[in-house]
């Protein structure tokens, strides 16, 4: 296995994200299946299902303790997604589910992860936040426009059914992998609330 030449820090390719727990994952590919066999095209691992909320890029090492730091802070709101439809979109070349409604509690999440970030010296995302769930990469073939999703819909108190997550994304021959480094609960998790 290569390291870092000397004299260059060791970098990841990192980025904060929504991730599901193993039933609503197992779920949301077993949903999406259809749609994304349809589309002809690289499909997303069930195991590599996530929603982003920040895209660091490449962060050094030393980055990486100030960035759990971020995710230690605080409470980080509860959330419901509910996946209502599919979109292709050709300049990626990607098909994706998306929500109808872009829930206030993750806005407000993005906002919060920015404006810790920025601190950090991060430059924010200027383009505003839609939450989605890609399915399929190099489409060849898009499914036609608004189609449905048949998404089971899981209430915002479910448990665990989302956490924050600072997640590391390797590229080697057989695709991408994503690696959670760390995850932490949101507000509203079973594990949060009041018996």
């Amino acid at each position: 296995m290569k390291g870092p030449r000397p004299g260059r820090p060791e970098r990841r390719r990192l980025f904060f994200a929504l991730w599901p727990d193993l039933a609503l994952r197992r779920a949301l590919a077993a949903a999406t299946a259809e749609v994304a066999s349809r589309a002809a095209g690289s499909r997303i691992p069930p195991a590599n299902l996530h929603v982003t909320l920040a895209f660091l890029g490449m962060v050094t090492a030393e980055d990486v303790p100030e960035l759990l730091a971020i995710g230690y802070r605080g409470h980080w709101p509860g959330l419901a997604l509910d996946f209502d439809r599919v979109e292709y979109w050709p300049k990626p070349k990607v098909l994706v589910a998306m929500p109808d409604v872009t829930p206030a509690a993750g806005i407000q999440m993005v906002d919060r992860l920015w404006e810790s970030l920025e601190r950090l010296g991060f430059e924010r995302e200027k383009r505003p936040w839609h939450p989605h769930l890609t399915l399929v990469r190099k489409v060849s073939r898009p499914p036609p426009r608004g189609e449905e999703l048949p998404i089971p819909r899981r209430p915002a108190r479910d448990a665990g059914a989302w956490k924050l997550a600072l997640v590391e994304s390797v590229t080697d021959p057989a695709g991408s992998r994503y690696t959670p480094l760390a995850r932490w609960p949101l507000k509203g998790d079973a594990s949060q609330l009041p018996e």
